[in-house]
């Protein structure tokens, strides 16, 4: 039976327990491999990091979507920045890929980009169809965050590819209208588009009082304090000491303020980090967390921080945490510009826009923090929840992700209907 069947290859450059896999993109294969009546078979390659190897629980998911039919290639990822390192995972996935098309897959889908520009290398000499799932100019993030030269080689190849890609690609996925104006309206691509954003485990993030009782407990934080909330990293493609001196700009004039952040960066470097806005170590709290626990630190909160700066690449991102915010019943702050979560934050009453993280914007929207910390708590959560549902829900964009799979592997649905 499974000869019949379209044979898709799911390319990851990332391991297969990053967190950022298995709360967005691993939904939808996850939801196909449940299915006894399945239409398709798919083989997974990923790069693992010998640093990250699987444990006992992991593995018993891996057998366990193994017998639901996944079959799967672990490469090995070599790390560092150095181009060198990036032609060895390039050259190991071709040869991988190159296997799996003697076996009959012809087609493959992606996550992000440099996934998705990777795949275009194989798929275009061994004539695979190829889906570019979460497609977005990772390349100009590169240049806005001044991560990369405009003049330098890695820019030029990656934006080059990017292009590339996207002309190839028979499917492509994109969070917001500004993508897919970009790959349709400008660079002409004939893909079939989709306009998916990023999607929220929803299920997960289901406010339980009890749990933020408990962490609230376990962190120190009364109830009466107002607590703002930032899971993630500092520097690179989020902003560093801009945060907190946004930080302080607020708590300057708000007493009632803490924040609670969740990062995988150590405590002396966000101590020191903070130092410098001069900001005292009992204003804020510095915690960490896998993923399976991070839903508690957000239903502890009552305010929540997108830390994307501004820049004219930022229009075309999806960011995994506006979804999850307001699953979990979070409003939140947003730079202008920032995809079009800061025009959801705006047009359907969920969260605060700033036009940059400097002083006078940060001072001028503190009455409108004030606002939703007033709000009755239960309203606003179910308010938040309610949108984001809509947005960013599960049960709504797996419908759109099912329908960009068929149109992969048989360019039978008509575009006027997968646009909305």
């Amino acid at each position: 039976m499974n000869q019949s069947k379209p044979k898709i290859i799911i390319f990851l450059y990332n391991r297969l327990f990053d967190p950022l896999i298995q709360s967005n993109f691993w939904l939808y294969i996850k939801d196909y491999l449940k299915d006894k009546n399945n239409p398709y078979k798919f083989h997974l390659i990923t790069y693992e990091n010998r640093d990250f190897p699987l444990t006992t629980k992991q593995n018993a998911l891996v057998e366990q979507w193994k017998e639901q039919g996944l079959e799967w290639t672990p490469l090995t990822w070599h790390p560092g920045k150095e181009l060198k390192n990036k032609f060895l995972d390039l050259w190991d996935g071709f040869k991988a890929v190159s296997k799996l098309r003697l076996k009959g897959y012809n087609h493959i889908a992606t996550l992000g980009s440099v996934a998705g520009t990777y795949a275009y290398t194989y798929a275009m000499p061994l004539r695979i169809k190829l889906f570019l799932y979460q497609f977005e100019p990772h390349s100009e993030y590169a240049i806005d965050n001044g991560m990369w030269s405009k003049d330098g080689l890695q820019y030029k190849i990656s934006h080059f590819l990017e292009k590339k890609a996207a002309l190839y690609a028979t499917t492509i996925a994109s969070g917001t209208i500004f993508m897919q104006e970009r790959v349709k309206d400008i660079w002409k691509s004939k893909a079939e588009f989709f306009r998916i954003p990023t999607v929220a485990n929803d299920k997960k993030f289901i406010f339980d009082k009890k749990l933020r009782d408990q962490t609230r407990k376990e962190l120190g934080i009364d109830d009466d304090v107002w607590l703002l909330y930032y899971p993630g990293k500092f520097g690179d493609l989020y902003y560093r000491e801009e945060f907190a001196w946004m930080y302080k700009w607020l708590k300057e004039e708000e007493p009632r303020f803490h924040l609670l952040i969740v990062t995988p960066h150590s405590d002396e470097e966000v101590k020191e980090l903070f130092d410098s806005a001069k900001i005292s170590c009992r204003d804020y709290t510095i915690t960490h967390s896998d993923y399976e626990h991070i839903h508690k630190y957000h239903f502890a909160a009552d305010f929540a921080i997108i830390s994307v700066p501004q820049g004219d690449s930022k229009k075309f991102i999806s960011n995994i945490k506006v979804g999850e915010y307001l699953c979990a019943g979070l409003p939140f702050l947003i730079n202008k510009g920032v995809s079009e979560d800061y025009i959801y934050a705006t047009e359907k009453n969920v969260g605060v826009v700033v036009d940059g993280f400097v002083k006078e914007e940060i001072k001028k929207t503190l009455p409108k923090i004030r606002h939703y910390l007033k709000q009755d708590r239960d309203e606003l959560r179910k308010h938040c929840r309610k949108v984001g549902l809509e947005y960013r829900g599960f049960d709504v964009l797996n419908q759109k992700f099912k329908e960009a799979l068929i149109s992969l592997t048989s360019n039978q649905i008509k575009s006027a209907k997968n646009l909305i």
